[in-house]
């Protein structure tokens, strides 16, 4: 009944004493209207809202497969569950292909099969409003070419971003691949003054190595056929947007004349003029740039001047409320280009995304959504048409983790709860381990991913490092008296008489006993 508590229906039926017995049964779940007829309950439709309507089939004024025909072209959102007498089975399976959800016979029992209709019903009308609703959201994002998303952090990057958008200012996005740097890029270049001229995207990090500053700032060396140099990524942005994607893979050399189109706006060439040029850079990286700094990897001046606007990305596993969204996106986006007849995502393949970590953010989401698609063989896509990655299931070439769990021989050698005992410790810290590597010891998100509380996350994890530390201060004890009994043994042993040590000990110079 949870799920559709207090929803209100619409109890349609022209006999009296079944219709006030019904109502009685029902208004303990739900807000429960009544009607008499048909054209009353029209009316009701036409002012109140109405999730689902229980539909009597044999009425005399209007009977029921009018007033369901009435219903699903004045109120198509409406649920309707009908009810009909045994001899009235035909109509009642005529209803369903009209457009009903379902159909009970009588005599109805409110208690069993009557409400569990109606609260499937309820939940089916709900799950297609929120799928209409994600739609429209979609729709509107992607009629204005913006980030996708309905979360609160990523909602304040994404405004940030575009505060700035009508200056002139360096923008560093910070964050993951996959978690929509060049969108935010793209939608500040839309927004800002330049939104006429070119938005030229560079990966840093696909440049080829000797050519990466030639390529971003000289062009090709050789002149063109009409006499001319090919300009250099940088100039084809002029009065545009350059937008450097995993900025930290250039080079020191490339940094610094990057450093003077910033602080100068102009393109130092050897031996030669220098080019005025006026660029927007928006910079990203999924690196710590500061870390790098000191390490002499990037440039410290260079930092301070990309940073001059910081924005945050955050990944996907934080803002797990955007996965249904980007995933309705992804399915109508993949419907339409591969033709396919797939209509929405399953309760256990939604569940499945909700709940997978993806390392990959939202182009890990795309790719699964694309490969359901394509697999899916009905309406629905299904666990089974997610990628192995996502739905858990073994492929063909899966094999496991280096560190998966697997039984050792030794532990079947010792009685049945020694063995278990051990082996649940063993799984104990596996699991707790790759669970912090994978969130970056990030210990409430850990304990969200494990289904857990925190305190009680923290336990855990205290009880194994606990566990730890009794298992080595237990094999420093066994050390310690297996030393100790080393020692006493060869104390014993200078003790007993006929040992070389006694003998060697008693003798005089000569050989003789000494006393």
């Amino acid at each position: 009944m949870n799920a559709a508590a207090r929803a209100r229906i619409l109890l349609v039926d022209d006999e009296p004493a079944q219709r006030r017995g019904l109502a009685r049964a029902l208004v303990r779940d739900f807000d429960v209207l009544t009607a008499e007829d048909g054209p009353a309950a029209l009316g009701l439709l036409a002012t109140t809202r109405v999730e689902v309507v229980l539909l009597d089939l044999a009425m005399p004024r209007m009977g029921g497969a009018e007033v369901l025909e009435h219903i699903k072209a004045r109120f198509p959102t409406v649920e309707v569950v009908v009810m009909a007498g045994h001899s009235e089975v035909e109509a009642a399976v005529a209803a369903v292909r009209a457009g009903a959800y379902a159909f009970v016979m009588k005599p109805v029992d409110p208690e069993a099969a009557l409400a569990t209709a109606i609260e499937r019903a309820i939940e089916r009308r709900r799950l297609v409003a929120r799928a209409r609703a994600l739609e429209e959201r979609v729709g509107e994002h992607e009629q204005l070419g913006e980030v996708i998303t309905s979360s609160a952090a990523m909602q304040e990057a994404y405004r940030k971003a575009l505060g700035v958008a009508a200056l002139a200012a360096p923008i560093l996005l910070i964050g993951e691949r996959g978690t929509g740097r060049e969108l935010v890029a793209r939608a500040v270049h839309r927004r800002g003054p330049r939104a006429g001229a070119r938005f030229v995207a560079v990966d840093c990090s696909a440049l080829p190595g000797p050519r990466a500053e030639d390529d971003l700032f000289d062009g090709d060396r050789d002149p063109a056929p009409d006499g001319h140099a090919g300009a250099g990524l940088v100039e084809a942005a002029d009065k545009g947007t350059l937008f450097l994607e995993e900025v930290s893979a250039l080079s020191l050399a490339a940094q610094a004349r990057l450093l003077r189109v910033l602080t100068h706006g102009e393109i130092a060439r050897a031996g030669g003029e220098p080019r005025r040029v006026d660029v927007r850079v928006i910079a990203s990286t999924c690196a710590d740039l500061r870390e790098r700094a000191a390490a002499g990897q990037f440039r410290e001046d260079l930092l301070y001047r990309l940073g001059v606007i910081l924005v945050e990305l955050p990944p996907l596993r934080r803002r797990r409320e955007d996965i249904a969204l980007l995933a309705s996106h992804y399915l109508n986006r993949y419907v339409r280009a591969h033709g396919r007849d797939v209509r929405r995502i399953g309760p256990e393949a939604a569940r499945l995304l909700r709940e997978h970590a993806w390392p990959g953010n939202a182009r890990e989401l795309e790719s699964a959504i694309e490969h359901a698609v394509i697999s899916a063989r009905g309406e629905a896509i299904l666990p089974a048409d997610l990628p192995p990655s996502v739905s858990g299931r073994a492929g063909p070439e899966r094999r496991p983790p280096r560190d998966a769990l697997v039984l050792p021989a030794q532990l079947c050698e010792l009685p049945y709860a020694e063995a278990k005992e051990r082996a649940v410790d063993a799984f104990d810290q596996i699991y707790v381990r790759r669970l912090l590597q994978r969130t970056g010891n990030n210990l409430s998100e850990a304990a969200r991913q494990a289904g857990m509380d925190r305190s009680n996350f923290r336990r855990l994890k205290k009880k194994i490092a606990a566990r730890g530390d009794e298992e080595s201060t237990q094999e420093a004890q066994e050390a310690q008296e297996a030393q100790e009994a080393q020692e006493a043994q060869e104390a014993q042993a200078d003790r007993q008489p006929g040992t070389l040590a006694a003998a060697d000990a008693g003798a005089g110079p000569d050989g003789d006993d000494a006393g």
